[in-house]
């Protein structure tokens, strides 16, 4: 019986720990300006070359997408993005040709040079909700408004205070739409008077969403430290 030890098997390959991490290929906003108090969840997207501004206690859900490759990005306080939905500049499907001549033409009977320097960007007010797979490319969107589902906001658009814009309704590119607006069956629209008319609904409706942001800082895990 031979005294020579068995030869040691040889160790199994592995990876090793140092390999580096891979990149975005996304380029990344020139500045990101958040309030302390944002909720970033997990797979959230910002990308683009202008800056992108973020207000206090506002929600991103799972895979959404803010892009500031054309323009700038804000979002004032307490908006809530849901999954999948699209806010900015260029987000959108490429307009076809007639697409294209009607958004010359909207632009070339602006009222003002200050209007065409509004569609440079896309401002989302307070409490504005944008639903899943929403689409925004709007200069504006006024406070407390709802872009439900599936709708998409085309450029250059100013959506007033409290509006409703109802599942898979397409607003065209440089669209008004006074305070209180509801959009339905993808062209048809109204006031909601109840709204208008009634404050105590209106602050009802306030009410209910704040407890709404409060649930989904209890729900899902933030993530702005990668942003931050």
């Amino acid at each position: 019986m031979s005294g020579q030890p068995a030869p040691a098997r040889p160790a199994p390959d592995r990876r090793s720990s140092t390999v580096p991490k891979r990149t975005s290929l996304l380029p990344k906003p020139s500045s990101i300006v958040l309030d302390s108090s944002v909720l970033i969840a997990q797979h959230a997207q910002l990308t683009g070359t202008h800056p992108i501004t973020i207000g206090p206690n506002t929600v991103l859900h799972p895979h959404t997408k803010l892009s500031s490759a054309l323009a700038p990005v804000v979002l004032g306080e307490g908006c809530v993005v849901f999954e999948r939905a699209k806010i900015g500049i260029g987000m959108g499907a490429e307009p076809d040709a007639e697409s294209r001549q009607s958004s010359r033409a909207s632009s070339r009977n602006s009222a003002s040079t200050r209007d065409s320097m509004r569609s440079e960007g896309t401002v989302l007010a307070k409490n504005v909700v944008v639903e899943s797979n929403a689409i925004v490319e709007a200069a504006e969107v006024g406070e407390g408004t709802v872009i439900e589902v599936g709708a998409v906001l085309g450029r250059g658009c100013i959506i007033g205070k409290y509006c409703t814009i109802s599942a898979s309704s397409i607003i065209p590119p440089n669209t008004r739409l006074p305070d209180y607006t509801v959009v339905f069956s993808g062209s048809q629209q109204r006031i909601d008077k109840t709204l208008q008319l009634r404050p105590e609904i209106l602050d009802a409706k306030v009410t209910v969403h704040a407890k709404q942001l409060d649930m989904f800082k209890k729900l899902i895990p933030n993530n702005i430290a990668k942003w931050a």
